[in-house]
């Protein structure tokens, strides 16, 4: 794979726009472009059917997905965003995945935003539901933004354009409208790249914050928005935006002052500075206040509270993605992550493995690569301590219980033949728990005593046939580990 970055996006049009005009060469080579179009990757063109190179999965032992997906959606689409949710009141969790277009080659010749509806029988892998717009999609947020309990179906939109957000409003007794009743009507037009539902002004209800970019270069840059939400809808034309006019992309707000009211987290491309927008009055500053060290390809911004102590931290996907924290009007790197190739394309903060802190996960557009890393105590991880390598190229990550076993299942956005893969939570293994109550005590003890006694296979801690104080020692560190 050959990463392409930092490129106007003019350039790239112009690029690919020729490749896909070209002979001889070109047929042997697969273009993927991002979707904000700074990124593009080069993979060999494998013959339909087949894969590039075959996917491979490595996970620790205390992680609950396995290295094969369990479920995957084999369109040829390019996923901008995913959203988990209930969106026809049956009870079960649905998937929204949503499209973007690019100058890739060859051609995509779809890009509908789309639902799979959930059921007893299991996910839909042909989607139920599509949009009737085919617009270029960036990312989607659901929630209840027309003020009737219902949730809706909020889309952002890239491509210049003042209709930069749509609604999809849910519908009464289920369902989701596929025409857009609601569009934005922004001035300046722009290109939105990611979008955060949150209450910003504390009135109860959901306002809508973006991220923006221009195009070319001539005008590649936009200020953010802030749609205000007046309790039945959202404003059409946004009465916030930032100062600087800049290239942002990756977003997330949590209230780190205490005062009711969320700041603004973000994630800047080449050229600017990520970092923090103070709201003290549930109208953010016009100015960012905070700002990570040094200036790099950023995209991505999650929020969290690592060791559960009330001190926000927050992460900004970069290379590599970095945890920060904040103190007295500071930024100061908590801890980096180290996979083997940088650059992700979303973050996440959410708990895979139910301890009740944060876990981290990214996603790479370059190398197809999404990764895991593990909150030990407050401590993150730095290497990851699980790996999904896709041929396609990484776009998105979602979290959510799709199975309906009350465990959260994740969910990779590509763009490529296979646009969806699906890993259901698992319950990590315990092995010093013998009696399968979920904890380790007393009986747990006199259970491996009784199986060791009658040389059962239970107590062969070391798999060999012998029963000898390698099982004891083996198990009494399984039980000093405890149950994840």
């Amino acid at each position: 794979m050959i990463d392409q970055a930092c490129k106007p996006i003019l350039f790239f049009l112009a690029l690919c726009a020729g490749m896909a005009n070209a002979a001889g060469p070109v047929a042997q080579s697969h273009i993927e472009i991002s979707e904000d179009g700074h990124q593009s990757v080069t993979l060999s063109l494998a013959p339909v059917g087949e894969l590039g190179h075959a996917p491979a999965g490595s996970a620790m032992a205390e992680v609950p997905f396995g290295t094969v997906p369990d479920l995957v959606v084999e369109l040829r689409r390019q996923i901008g965003g995913l959203a988990i949710a209930d969106l026809n009141n049956d009870g079960l969790n649905d998937l929204v995945a949503v499209c973007y277009i690019s100058n890739s080659f060859p051609p995509y010749e779809d890009w509908h935003d789309m639902i799979f509806f959930n059921s007893k029988s299991g996910l839909e892998t042909t989607p139920s539901w599509i949009s009737t717009e085919q617009t270029h999609t960036g990312d989607v947020q659901v929630g209840d933004v027309t003020g009737d309990a219902i949730p809706d179906v909020i889309t952002i939109h890239g491509g210049v354009r003042t209709d930069n957000v749509m609604v999809h409003a849910g519908l009464i007794g289920g369902g989701v409208e596929t025409t857009a009743s609601w569009n934005s009507i922004t001035s300046p037009n722009a290109w939105g790249t990611s979008g955060k539902l949150s209450d910003m002004d504390n009135d109860g209800d959901l306002d809508l914050v973006t991220t923006n970019q221009g195009v070319g270069v001539s005008s590649p840059t936009r200020p953010m928005f802030m749609f205000r939400n007046n309790g039945a809808g959202l404003e059409t034309d946004p009465s916030w935006e930032s100062a600087a006019s800049e290239i942002s992309n990756g977003i997330d707000t949590r209230d780190i002052t205490g005062d009711g009211f969320p700041e603004i987290a973000v994630a800047k491309w080449v050229n600017f500075s990520s970092g923090i927008y103070y709201n003290t009055s549930g109208t953010p500053d016009t100015f960012q206040s905070l700002f990570v060290p040094g200036v790099d390809t950023d995209k991505g911004a999650a929020f969290t509270d690592l060791e559960g102590d009330g001190t926000p931290e927050f992460a900004i996907g970069g290379d590599p993605s970095t945890i920060f924290t904040t103190f007295h009007g500071g930024v100061f790197e908590v801890s980096t992550t180290n996979p083997p190739f940088t650059g992700p394309q979303e973050v996440h903060f959410f708990d895979v493995d139910l301890d009740g802190d944060d876990d981290f996960g990214e996603v790479h557009f370059s190398d197809g690569r999404a990764h895991l890393y593990l909150n030990r105590d407050g401590v993150l991880d730095t290497d990851p301590a699980w790996t999904y390598d896709a041929p396609e190229v990484g776009t998105s990550m979602a979290l959510g219980d799709l199975n309906n076993d009350g465990r959260p299942d994740l969910v990779i956005g590509y763009s490529g033949n296979t646009c969806i893969r699906v890993f259901y939570g698992q319950v990590v293994p315990c092995p010093a728990d013998l009696t399968g109550e979920g904890d380790l005590n007393f009986l747990d003890v006199s259970a491996f005593l009784a199986a060791f006694s009658a040389m059962d296979p239970a107590a062969d801690f070391e798999i060999d046939g012998n029963f000898n104080f390698l099982d004891v020692s083996a198990f009494l560190a399984a039980f000093a580990s405890g149950c994840p």
